[in-house]
Parts: C-alpha cells; structure tokens; sequence
C-alpha cells in the first residue's frame, strides 16, 4: 500500500477527533439547552447525565454509517484513490464549516453539511471523471429528501412549539405549583410517553443496543401495535409520576427534564455520529479493502463499498474512544457553550438587557405584522376572558440573586422536550427526513414566543437572531457543498502535493477561529458584569467600574503622543481599537447597566443614584470624545500625511504633559475615594483650559501665516477641541462621583 494512502487515512482521523468536537460544540444546544436553560439540575448533574446518553449511543451507533459510505454516491463507479481524495476533501471543508458556526455561536445542522459536503466532492470527482455522465455517480435522492424536510420541519415544529407552549401556559400559567399539584404526574406521564417514544425510534430502534438488550421483538410488537403501546406506556409513566409525586415528594418536572435531555443525547450520539466519524469510518473500510487485494489498487473499483454490498460492522473500539472524545468536548468545550448561550438567549424570559443580535428590516416588518395581527385577534375575544387569560402570564417573583434565575421555568423546558420528541419520532416512524437540530431549536423559539418571552422590548432582536440562525442553516448546505468541491479540485490538480497545505490551511482557519471567538467572548464576558454587583457592594462596585475605566482612558490617551510623534501607524492602529472598545463599552452600560443598578439600590438616596447616573453620563462622553480623538490621529498617520511640525510638537507635548498631569490626579481621586485635592484638580483643569486656548491661537495664526499644511491644521485643531471637552466632562465626572460616594 503506498505510503500516501496511510497519510490520508491519518489526516482523516485527525480531522474526525476536530469534527467531533465542532460537531458535538454545535449539536450540544439540541439536548442541553431546555435544561440548562430552566436549572432543571445543577450543571454537573445535567452534563452527567448528558453524558451518560451521549456514551450509550456512542457505543451502540453504526447502522448510519453506510450513509457516509455510500448513501449519497456510488462508490462502486470510482477507484480507490478518487474514494480516498472524496472523502479527505468532505472533512477539509466540514471542519472549517462547523467551526466557523460554533465561532459564531449559530447552531447549524450537521447532518446537512455532512450530505451536501460528501454531495459536493463527489460532484467535483465525478465532474473530472465523466462529466457527461455526472448523474450516474450520485445518488441526488436522498439530499433533495433532507432539503424538502428542513423546509417543512422548519414551520412545523415553529407553530407546534407555540401552539403547545401557549396550551400549556393556559393550563398551568407560571404560579403551576398548585395546579400542577393535582395533575403533574399525568402531564409528565404524557411527556415521559413521548420521551420514550422518541428514544425508541431515534436512539434505540435499528442499533446495536437494540440486539444487546434483547429487545427486538418487543420493538417489532410495538410497531405493529403502536396505539396500544403508547397506552399502555402513558399508564406506567403516569402510574410512576404519581407515586414519585406523592409518595416520595419528588419533583417530577425536573426529573422529566432529566430524561429528555438523557433522550435526546442517546439520539444524537446513536444517530449523529455519522456526520462526524462517517467520512472516517468509510475510508478506513475502503484503506482495509484495498489493502486485502494487494498490489497497486490505486485503480480498483470500490464495489466492495456499494449498497449490494454486504455492510461493515463498525469497530466497537472506534466508536468508544468517538463517545468519550464527545464527552470531552461537551464538558469543556467553550464554543458549545457559545452555541449554547445562543439558544439560551433567544429562549429567556424578560425584556430588556443587552441581546446577541441587533435589528434589521425584516425582522422590525415581522414584529409590526405580528402586532397588528395580535391586536386584530384581540378584537374577537370577549374583554373578561381575556383578562383571564392574560392573568395565566402574570410573572412570578425572580430569586435575588441572578445566578439562581433561570432563563425560563420547567413547564417549558419540559413541553419543548416533549414536543421535539414528538416530532422527531413521529417523522422517523414515517421515514420523513429531518434535522434533529432545526426540529428542537424552532420548537424552543416557537415555545418563546408563546409564551411571551419576546415582549415588545425584546421582539425584534430575538426575530432577528431567529432569522440568522435560519439563514445560517439554508447557507449550510451550499457553503458545504461548494467548499467540499473546492477541497475535490484542489485535490485533483494537486494529488498529495496538495494534501500538506490544505491541512495546512485547516490548522491555520482552526487556530484563527479559536483566537477570534477567545476576544468575541471576552467582549461579551465585558457587558454581564453587573450581574456580579449586589445591594451590599454596590458602592464599591460601581465605584470601581467608574474609576477603572477613567484609568483606561488615561492610558490611551497618554500613549498616543510618542506613537503620533514618531508615526507609529502600529500602536496607534492598536490604540485606536482599544479607544474604540472603550467607548463601545462604557456606551452599552450607559443603556443596559444603569436600571439594573438603580434597581439595586434600594436603600440608597435618590440623589446618590442620581449622581452616579451623571458620572456615567460623563464617562460614557469622554469615552467617545477619546474614540474620535485617536480615530483622527490614526486616520491621519495611516493615510501618510506630514508629520506636525517642530513648533507643533512642541505646543503639543505641554498640552499633553498638563492633561497627562489632570487626568491622574482625577485617577488617584477615583481610585482611593479621597477627594481631598479636589480644589487642586479644578484649579489644573483651568490652567490647562487656558494652555489649550493658548496653543489653538498659535495654530491658528500659523496657518494664517501658511506655516502648515491644510489636513495638519485640522487634526492639530480637532485634537484641541476633543481635549478640552475631555477635561470638562471629567470635571463633572468627579465631581458627581464625590457626591455619589458622600450621599
């Protein structure tokens, strides 16, 4: 066997360990997000229990893997080598997809970008091969198949979950504990049927475990007498509940909770384990066929991997290191939790906050037509009722502490398991295609909306985030597709010398990916601060915030005059980014940390809260007035215009040795809470004002004189002016953060 065959095979197995953890980062918000997202269990309980179905299904998975092999082309009409090619280009592509996702946080179908990704090489391989017999190569099927299910999944499990979801909430409404009371046990005996169900159908029935455990028969039975068994399985689990229920004082809820989540990663793992170790799988069997032929087989027909072949059974050892790689990545995978915190934040309770996604006209044009539609249903229902009605929505009481809230209650955790069961199920027995994926996140933000989880403040960038994801989705198959052809034709051309610097370009897009989505948390990890802040520290915390980022800004700002001065388009670039974060960040405080702080302040004075609203105020101004002073000074300096001239530099670096001199006195006030030199720093602050009037003057009567150029005046001038508005609004930044401190 040559030696390029077992580099291939290596190369594939390598990239199969970073599929599987893109594919489980990814596919982790189908199983975890009901339950993180309701605290239905600690997190370690939820993982475990997470893990416990992601291994058992792991273990016992292997009938789809002849999708890899030959459920999308006919391996029988290409030669081994043309095999080898296709499939390293199918894992080239789909590592890079997947992590572009999951770097985003946009839960994707893995199922998709695996079939059009093994679609779209083998289109290029058969296109080089024999174009005018393209078709005989594929089988097109089966992709038309998942294309036409992810349209009709998509509607479906969308205004299922809202219908359910607003049935359930009717019911129930969020104070369920008494009614649930009385008829809990049978509502999640009901749940439970359908949990079962769904784990019969996708993660049991047609594997291995399915054999071991001896249930074969049974399953047969059940299938043909499905009605009854559904019966009889909703009388066991409700039997189960109620005992649970009143005898033990179980919280039964969660414990449904529990089982769908365990459920719908016994699916995924048995089922989904295809789209990340199928591709490897498939060339390992056809590496281990060629190699029983002996001699050179570059040439030799891969028949032996057709649909009238007898299938492979997969190796146990293969699939058990696969589920515990699966395991690790679902526990320590930040980029699953990115996926996560995705599904999470559309999902939660509550307006106002700061969301993951902005506005845009689509979706402003859907929440105007949904309201209007709204209130024109509201016209047809009798004013008493809906006043009852309404009343079912009343919200509960949140725990103080924010790290005990969860983003939505049990109820809906448990129907939008329950309901993505169902549907699942239901089109599996009916060998409808689907993605596991769009079912249970459009069955969440149907269950969102429902039960008005979107308000008026929140609608439009959830919709909006909803829209992303769905377009990413809808992107998936032809970006998975054209970069599967891409990888085939760079291979073809190529050979094995293009193997290296196309793993090579794998390695850098991964490495890249992973330090873009380390700064995009770290921003994000910037904006939830407050949630730390409680009434007991409050003073101290928003004290700290203030003078921590005054500190910040005087760092920038003193660091700019070296870099201008030597033209320094590097740290001045640098410079520039962080001025920008700064503002971007003292910005968002301004508008989403002001009322839950005020909130917290309970036994605090009106005006003390007034005075620190004012301080943020200032600060909020002279980070933007920072903002646009570097932003002019890089400007400047990166379209290569002339330095400031001697005269400038000097009148500059007084102006910046004073302001240097103002801001740390502010510094050290806000930093010891001492105002004691106040007085001293007022006193500054007007004989810098006048030095900074003085230097504009001598400018100004330098570019009468014409002793200096045109767009230098203008920068010289603009940094003036932005220094001077600096030092007011730090002035009045201190002094409310005196009087913030001393109420």
């Amino acid at each position: 066997m040559d030696s390029i065959y077992w580099i291939i095979l290596l190369a594939l197995l390598f990239l199969s360990v970073f599929d599987l953890i893109n594919g489980v980062s990814n596919d982790a918000v189908n199983f975890l997000t009901s339950a993180i997202g309701s605290k239905a269990a600690p997190v370690r309980v939820i993982m475990t229990v997470a893990a416990a179905g992601v291994l058992i299904g792991a273990v016992f998975s292997g009938g789809m893997m002849e999708v890899a092999r030959n459920g999308i082309f006919n391996p029988g009409m290409f030669t081994f080598h043309e095999v080898m090619l296709l499939f390293l280009a199918v894992m080239l592509g789909e590592v890079i997809l997947l992590d572009t996702f999951n770097t985003f946080g946009l839960p994707t179908s893995t199922t998709v970008s695996l079939v059009f990704g093994i679609l779209g090489s083998a289109t290029a391989m058969a296109f080089y091969k024999d174009p005018s017999h393209m078709i005989n190569y594929l089988n097109t099927d089966q992709a038309m198949g998942i294309v036409s299910g992810i349209l009709i999944s998509v509607v479906i499990a969308f205004t299922t979950g809202a219908a359910a979801m607003w049935i359930s909430r009717l019911i129930f409404s969020f104070h369920y504990q008494k009614t649930f009371h009385w008829c809990g046990f049978a509502w999640c005996g009901f749940a439970m049927t359908a949990i079962a169900y769904f784990a019969v159908y996708k993660g049991i029935k047609g594997s291995a475990l399915e054999h071991t455990l001896g249930l074969t028969d049974l399953m047969a039975w059940a299938e043909q007498h499905t009605f009854i068994a559904l019966l009889l399985g909703y009388l066991a689990f409700s039997a189960l509940m109620a005992a649970l229920q009143y005898l033990l004082m179980a919280n039964i809820l969660r414990l449904t909770v529990l089982a769908g989540t365990f459920a719908l990663a016994l699916s995924f793992a048995g089922n989904d384990l295809v789209n990340f170790i199928g591709v490897f799988m498939g060339a390992h069997d056809a590496f281990f066929v060629a190699e029983s032929l002996g001699g050179d087989v570059s040439a030799h027909l891969m028949e032996e991997l057709g649909k009238d072949a007898a299938p492979i059974p997969p190796n146990r050892l293969y699939l058990l290191t696969a589920g515990l790689i699966m395991i690790g990545a679902l526990c320590f995978s930040r980029k699953a939790k990115t996926v996560i915190a995705t599904g999470v934040e559309l999902s939660r309770q509550g307006d106002g906050g700061i969301e993951r996604f902005g506005s845009i006209p689509p979706a402003r044009v859907i929440v105007r037509g949904a309201i209007a539609l709204g209130n024109a249903v509201k016209s047809f229902i009798p004013p008493r009722m809906r006043v009852r009605m309404n009343h079912r929505w009343d919200p509960v009481p949140l725990p103080v502490n924010p790290q005990e809230r969860p983003s939505f209650d049990v109820i809906r955790a448990s129907v939008n398991l329950t309901v993505a069961a169902l549907l699942i199920s239901t089109a599996t027995s009916l060998q409808l295609p689907l993605s596991t994926t769009y079912v249970t996140f459009m069955v969440a933000m149907g269950s969102s909306l429902a039960d008005k989880a979107w308000g008026r403040e929140s609608a439009v960038y959830r919709v909006t985030g909803v829209l992303t994801v769905i377009s990413g989705w809808f992107m998936t198959g032809l970006a998975a597709f054209a970069m599967a052809a891409l990888m085939a034709t760079a291979l073809h051309y190529g050979q094995q010398w293009a193997i290296f610097p196309l793993i090579a370009l794998d390695a850098f897009i991964l490495v890249r990916s992973a330090v873009y989505h380390r700064r995009r948390e770290a921003k994000i990890a910037e904006h939830i601060h407050t949630q730390e802040i409680t009434e007991d520290n409050i003073v101290a915390a928003c004290s700290t915030l203030v003078s921590e980022s005054v500190q910040e800004l005087r760092d920038i700002f003193v660091s700019t005059q070296p870099a201008l001065q030597t033209s320094d388009r590097k740290a001045l670039k640098e410079l520039h980014e962080r001025a920008e974060s700064l503002s971007i960040r003292n910005n968002e405080a301004h508008k989403y940390d002001v009322l839950p702080l005020l909130y917290k302040m309970q036994h605090q004075s009106l005006d003390s809260g007034y005075h620190y609203v004012q301080a943020l105020d200032h600060l909020n101004e002279a980070s933007g007035s920072l903002k646009l002073f570097a932003e002019s000074i890089f400007a400047y300096v990166d379209n290569n215009h002339t330095p400031f001239t001697v005269e400038q530099n000097d009148d500059l670096r007084e102006v910046y040795a004073r302001m240097a001199e103002y801001m740390e006195g502010i510094v050290s006030m806000l930093t010891t809470g001492n105002f004691s030199s106040y007085a001293e720093t007022i006193s500054c602050q007007d004989e810098l004002t006048a030095q900074i009037a003085k230097a504009t003057k001598r400018q100004i009567k330098r570019a009468q004189r014409n002793q200096s150029r045109t767009r230098s005046s203008i920068l010289y001038l603009g940094m003036l002016n932005e220094m001077r508005f600096m030092t007011i609004q730090l002035r009045a930044l201190v002094s409310d953060q005196r009087d913030f401190l001393t109420m």
